[in-house]
């Protein structure tokens, strides 16, 4: 005779517990969660939203996440402008080698406006006010297009899952993530243990099932 398992669950009363138990399935390995109203019965084939399904946009292909350095953020608009930040510029650390030096440098990889609750918008921004400067950091490689409303020095790591690894004309680790949220905030660790460009490299690599030749 079979048996069955229930599943976990937990009632969740405040977005931020479903986003947390969101990306803790996604730690597991697990495609989402799935979402339902406490009086809601199953109806097959139904779609309506008494059961929903939690899962990340387009199947992403992305199973592990990145800690991430951010570098500068952007003011924000409409609902946003109360926090004073809209969107957050974040890098990996790199090495651009040339005959003078040999220097560890900080590579644009993101730039992320979507996928934050409002609490963590008001968070990442006291945070960057901690760190906040006029001018641009040294070692840190950013497009002119990329410039943001203020440059914070290297002191925030954040964890970032996306969905993809795509290659990228902009950024200046010439690789991007799509549709990048962020996951938590990595105050466990420092800027030298954030990702490095060759586990960016390596983690395309593993996504595409072939290897590509970076210069």
């Amino acid at each position: 005779m079979k048996t069955f398992d229930l599943n976990y669950q937990k009632i969740i009363k405040e977005p931020e517990e479903l986003l947390t138990m969101f990306n803790e399935a996604i730690k597991l390995g697990f495609e989402g969660i799935m979402a339902k109203k406490l009086d809601a019965v199953y109806q097959a084939g139904a779609r309506n939203f008494n059961w929903v399904k939690l899962k990340y946009l387009a199947a992403g292909k992305l199973s592990d996440t990145l800690d991430c350095i951010v570098m500068g953020y952007y003011k924000g608009q409409g609902k946003r402008t109360g926090f004073g930040i809209g969107a957050f510029l974040v890098g990996v650390r790199g090495r651009r080698e040339s005959r003078d030096s040999d220097e560890e440098q900080i590579l644009t990889i993101a730039k992320i406006g979507t996928g934050l609750t409002d609490q963590q918008w008001v968070t990442l921004r006291k945070k960057c006010g901690k760190y906040a400067v006029k001018n641009k950091p040294e070692g840190y490689e950013v497009d002119k297009n990329l410039t943001p409303d203020a440059w914070i020095t290297p002191k925030i790591v954040v964890e970032i899952a996306a969905d993809e690894i795509t290659k990228s004309p902009i950024h200046t680790a010439k690789l991007a993530l799509r549709f990048p949220r962020l996951v938590n905030f990595r105050d466990d660790k420092s800027v030298a243990e954030a990702t490095t460009i060759s586990e960016v490299e390596n983690l395309f690599k593993v996504q595409n099932g072939k290897h590509q030749v970076f210069s």
